[in-house]
């Protein structure tokens, strides 16, 4: 249930988030009492404040959610069904919305480690840019790796 990533192209405001994707590393933000925020947060939810900073987070995580989509919701993802979609929460924290790449979900279970991973979007026609995308963390016999 892997599939493939429709072409993901950056634009001012990802900018920055993008080209860390493309060395590798996931960016947060951290609110000015040191709470770690997901990427697109704009203001800290506790003070109010806008002054974040962006810092790299870990990459790992634990599944909290997920669902396989067998349906397109937008005729640009068609291509990529079926494909799993979770909630994960980093180890820093905030819960991200993510494409988890999986072959057999049916193994999948509420707190199973993942990982970020990182893979070019594009469909081979249109190429995008880096994304980071999630992974179970093998624990045992075949966790649903792809």
């Amino acid at each position: 249930m892997t599939g493939v990533l429709p072409a993901v192209v950056r634009d001012d405001a990802s900018a920055s988030f993008f080209e860390a994707a493309a060395r590798g590393e996931l960016l947060v933000k951290r609110g000015p009492t040191g709470t770690v925020l997901a990427p697109e947060a704009r203001t800290d939810p506790t003070t109010g404040s806008s002054d974040l900073q962006t810092c790299v987070a870990s990459g790992e995580g634990t599944l909290i959610s997920w669902t396989v989509v067998h349906r397109a919701p937008l005729p640009v993802l068609a291509a990529c069904v079926p494909y799993v979609s979770a909630i994960v929460e980093l180890a820093e924290g905030p819960w991200l919305m993510v494409r988890l790449l999986v072959d057999d979900a049916s193994r999948l279970r509420e707190g199973d480690p993942v990982r970020v991973r990182y893979l070019r979007s594009g469909d081979g026609e249109e190429e995008g840019d880096v994304v980071p995308v999630f992974e179970p963390v093998e624990t045992g016999p075949s966790r649903g790796l792809p």
